[in-house]
């Protein structure tokens, strides 16, 4: 591109850029100027005088208020209740409350704590340790004779039902039922077997067998199918 259209390109854009950006910058000082003017000689002086009537009407009275009512009321109520209330309950407890608990549980412990700490130390103890032998041992002889009856149950029961019962199981039982095994179920297994294949005989010689796959016709009576 050439230094001429260079230089059009430029008069171009500050041409655009002096139509939109005049009339802003005039706008903008305009409201600056017109907020400067207020600032000075309308917002700034109402805000001094709302400072100044904040400052004597409240800030001042309150701040007297607090120096000359409120604090002389807090130190004097203050006074009242340690006078009045801290130092007699102070001195309750110390010369009331304390003493008459350090005698409460002197007369407890006298008579209760004492008198159970030497019991526990002297009686409870030594008979629990004592019962609690006794009882460890006759848990132990208990176990034993547990341990002896279960074993003469186990040999009463076994020479009084299980050897008899085994004994007539391996020399009765056992001997009948290969018996009957071989002398009635086989023979009338066989003899049921013959009857069935007898009576299928029967059945198809006189009314035929079943049909067979792939034929229309049924079979009558004499159509034996072999």
């Amino acid at each position: 591109m050439n230094t001429e259209n260079t230089g059009c390109l430029t008069a171009v854009a500050r041409g655009i850029a002096l139509v939109v950006v005049v009339p802003l910058r005039l706008l903008w000082d305009a409201f600056a100027y017109v907020m400067g003017f207020l600032w000075r000689w309308l917002l700034a002086p109402v805000g001094r005088a709302l400072g100044w009537l904040i400052e004597h009407l409240l800030v001042i009275p309150l701040r007297w208020l607090g120096r000359w009512v409120l604090a002389p009321v807090g130190r004097a109520l203050w006074w009242l209740v340690h006078t009045l209330l801290l130092i007699p309950l102070r001195w309750l407890g110390e010369r009331v409350l304390l003493p008459v608990a350090r005698a409460l549980w002197w007369v407890v412990d006298l008579l209760l704590v004492t008198p159970l700490g030497w019991l526990w130390r002297h009686v409870l103890a030594p008979v629990a340790r004592v019962v609690g032998a006794a009882l460890a041992w006759a848990w132990g002889i208990a176990g034993r004779i547990s341990r002896a009856v279960g074993r003469a149950l186990r040999w009463t029961l076994w020479h009084a039902v299980g050897r008899p019962l085994a004994w007539t199981y391996r020399v009765l039982l056992t001997p009948v039922g290969h018996w009957l095994r071989a002398y009635v179920l086989r023979p009338a297994t066989e003899v049921a077997r013959a009857v069935r294949a007898a009576t299928r005989e029967v059945w198809r010689a006189l009314f035929g067998g079943p049909r067979r796959p792939g034929r229309g016709t049924t079979g009558g009576p004499g159509a034996y199918s072999g």
